[in-house]
């Protein structure tokens, strides 16, 4: 009878532990610069074409109200469902658009980023301004409420310059 119950206070245990780690996976970091230095070009994110020295560049292409940047790997399991969950809020809502960036070979993103960990999302304005960041796997509700929040905010500050 006591192995029963300790047992099932080991299984109780480790399920708690599970629900908090799980909890705890996605983190939002909220930023509020006005800098232009805080802002981020489409080109700074461009992906060489080519193996010469003097390569092109391909420059991904930013909403006009919101964009959101999520910084994946080949090895990243949840990446695939965050872009999924990302594309489908920035679908949803005009102006607003999802962009993908492999960082498996972008030493450069990375350092420059400091991506921990995938999938990160860089949440950008419409001035191309660091919003919001979250690192972590990202659902579809989440990612609705991320991406409402944040042109929800612009709305606001719209309303107010007019």
């Amino acid at each position: 009878m006591v192995v029963v119950l300790a047992l099932a206070g080991l299984v109780v245990g480790a399920t708690l532990l599970g629900l908090l780690l799980r909890a705890k996976q996605t983190r939002v970091r909220s930023t509020a610069s006005d800098e232009a230095a805080d802002r981020i070009r489409p080109a700074d994110l461009a992906a060489p074409i080519g193996e010469t020295s003097g390569a092109t560049l391909a420059a991904p292409e930013f909403g006009e109200r919101l964009t959101l940047v999520q910084f994946s790997t080949e090895t990243c399991a949840r990446c695939p469902a965050s872009a999924r969950s990302l594309s489908g809020a920035a679908d949803a809502i005009d102006g607003v658009r999802h962009v993908e960036i492999d960082v498996t070979h972008r030493d450069d993103l990375i350092r420059r980023f400091s991506v921990l960990r995938t999938p990160t999302v860089l949440v950008l304005d419409a001035q191309h301004r660091l919003r919001a960041r979250v690192s972590g796997p990202i659902s579809a509700q989440h990612a609705r409420d991320l991406v409402e929040a944040h042109v929800g905010a612009d709305r606001t500050i719209e309303g107010s310059l007019a």
